[in-house]
């Protein structure tokens, strides 16, 4: 079943096949182009060439098309996309946008359908979908 990626914002898609293709942005002003897998637990991630990031830093992912930010309005450590897949509701994905940290929760309505990763205890998707 193939996954759509897009930005909650101008609702375009930020995938290419598998991939998510976001902008990234350090503290320090440092920018380039983030790959993520689209595979919801897979945390594989490539950067542009000149785009280096330490384990523990974040990076605040901006959309690829219209440059606004990702991050969760209420959790900045947050990221947020919406995912369509073929058949199924639509569901908000949030992940986190520190390097290295490893969760990420797939959300339908108001209910946490699955979180991932060994870090997804560090935020308590409650506050999440209060919001939705």
């Amino acid at each position: 079943m193939k996954a759509k990626y897009v930005c909650p914002k101008c609702r375009n898609s930020v995938n290419i096949g598998n991939r998510i293709i976001l902008a990234g942005k350090t503290r320090t002003g440092l920018k380039g182009i983030v790959m993520i897998e689209g595979e919801l637990g897979n945390y594989n991630s490539s950067f542009s060439e000149d785009f280096t990031i330490v384990e523990g830093n974040t990076v605040n992912f901006t959309c690829p098309i219209c440059h606004a930010s990702l991050s969760d309005r209420r959790n900045k450590n947050l990221a947020h996309l919406l995912l369509i897949e073929e058949g199924r509701p639509d569901a908000e994905v949030y992940f986190s946008q520190i390097f290295g940290e490893k969760c990420t929760y797939k959300i339908v309505g108001n209910e946490v359908k699955s979180s991932f990763g060994e870090h997804r205890h560090l935020y308590k998707p409650d506050w999440l979908i209060e919001h939705l």
